[in-house]
């Protein structure tokens, strides 16, 4: 999986390229730390889709939306101070909006250990959005939002897969 990751970079950075001016995607990547875990070639080129994929003065770009489990995926990529783990270590700070889903307590003293959101904010992220599915501590640049999203019924009937999952059980 982590190959076809780096392949997918690779054909998003070359569609990107070859782009019409204004043009605008929305690449979405799941199980990052597969990718990141290839070696420091793999953290440097998503580092690089990272920096080089936001667009300048109305010309385009993409929006990026890379999904992590936990905070320490970042920091599992390599040797403790080495090239990777350093550019991993960044990343975090690449993210203009940060989605929080529920964690457990643990998980959520490393984000904030990481990010500094505070005592408040740690509380919700094991707390309250662990309470139901759909919610969120959404951090836009220094502010921070609780975020309930619901699907439309259509919506839940199409692309909720957990009850997919559980009724061929």
């Amino acid at each position: 999986m982590g190959i076809a990751l780096l392949c997918m970079n690779s054909w998003g950075r070359g569609l990107r390229e070859i782009a019409e001016p204004g043009d605008l995607r929305i690449v979405v990547r799941d199980e990052v730390w597969k990718q990141m875990r290839l070696g420091v070639s793999a953290v440097m080129s998503f580092d690089a889709d990272l920096r080089l994929s936001r667009g300048m003065a109305g010309k385009g770009g993409d929006i990026q939306f890379a999904n992590l489990h936990k905070p320490s995926d970042l920091l599992s990529v390599g040797d403790a101070d080495s090239q990777a783990a350093m550019i991993a270590k960044d990343l975090l700070e690449l993210a203009d909006i940060k989605i929080l889903g529920g964690q457990k307590p643990r998980v959520a003293r490393e984000l904030d250990s990481m990010l500094g959101f505070g005592p408040i904010a740690q509380d919700l992220v094991s707390g309250w959005a662990m309470q139901d599915k759909g919610r969120a501590l959404w951090c836009v640049g220094d502010a921070t939002y609780k975020v309930q999203t619901v699907l439309h019924p259509l919506e839940k009937k199409l692309y909720y897969t957990n009850e997919a999952i559980e009724a061929a059980g």
